[in-house]
């Protein structure tokens, strides 16, 4: 999967459109509803036979969200599962933020030859005051001469009848009920520690909060796998403190002796 910024993307694709097929969300921590729209989207790809399928994300969130559930390295890695050729990142800037839902389409329609899109029910897209939906996407391609299928997927639902968002994962790591995450994305919650400096003091790895811009759970213990960029994992306990976290390791997960370790992530299970 390439990753491009959105700019990119628009240029390369006035150059030589291609037959799309296409997504758009945040896609923050890629949960069961984001899989959904993504299978979805592989199925549409198939299906068109089209030479393309893109996702279109946001460098930050556009509504704002105070501490993301993932970082761009690991969303991309979720995403690429779904065979999708194209991750564009868009710069969620002021100005991009005034773009209509016809101007996005106007953009969209001069790089791609549009032949089929999957996205929420809740999907909208544009500024504010002239939004559309996914239906308006339908429509406004269509207008733009684009025989292009829209989905649109419904929501997953936890067991209990809960809508599957990243607005209630963010509500349970608030609360720290951290056991039911992999019930919501497939995963136990994972903190992204490329490229985070860490000291070591007597068999612990201590990185500063400050450096970490995921959403935390509240301050308190927790039962935790440390992830290498070997692919290697051994657990541990994750020590949540107001200004550090502090990551105690086995003796074994220590063998590299004074080599640094090469840290992928942390996945945090429950909190004891």
């Amino acid at each position: 999967m390439r990753i491009l910024s959105f700019s990119e993307y628009i240029d390369e694709g006035k150059k030589n459109p291609q037959r799309t097929v296409f997504s758009i969300g945040v896609f923050d921590g890629v949960h069961f509803g984001h899989k959904a729209i993504l299978e979805d989207l592989r199925r549409l790809k198939k299906e068109s036979g089209a030479e393309c399928s893109a996702v279109f994300t946001f460098s930050t969130n556009p509504k704002g969200r105070k501490g993301d559930l993932d970082t761009l390295r690991l969303r991309a890695e979720n995403i690429a599962e779904y065979d999708v050729d194209v991750l564009a990142v868009i710069d969620f800037s002021t100005d991009f933020s005034m773009i209509t839902a016809v101007g996005f389409v106007d953009m969209l329609s001069s790089s791609m030859i549009a032949v089929g899109a999957a996205v929420g029910d809740d999907f909208r897209f544009g500024n504010p005051h002239e939004e559309g939906s996914g239906r308006d996407l339908g429509l406004l391609l269509r207008r733009k001469g684009f025989d292009c299928t829209i989905d649109i997927v419904d929501s997953v639902l936890t067991e209990d009848g809960e809508k599957i968002s990243s607005t209630y994962m963010r509500q349970m790591i608030n609360k720290g009920e951290l056991g039911c995450i992999p019930g919501l994305s497939g995963q136990f919650y994972r903190v992204d520690l490329v490229p985070l400096p860490y000291r070591s003091c007597s068999g612990e790895l201590i990185i500063s909060r400050a450096l970490i811009h995921q959403l935390l759970p509240p301050l308190g213990t927790y039962d935790a796998a440390l992830l290498f960029r070997d692919g290697k994992r051994t657990v541990c306990t994750a020590l949540l403190y107001e200004d550090f976290l502090r990551i105690a390791l086995p003796s074994s997960g220590m063998d590299n002796g004074k080599e640094e370790l090469l840290l992928d992530s942390l996945y945090l299970e429950k909190r004891r």
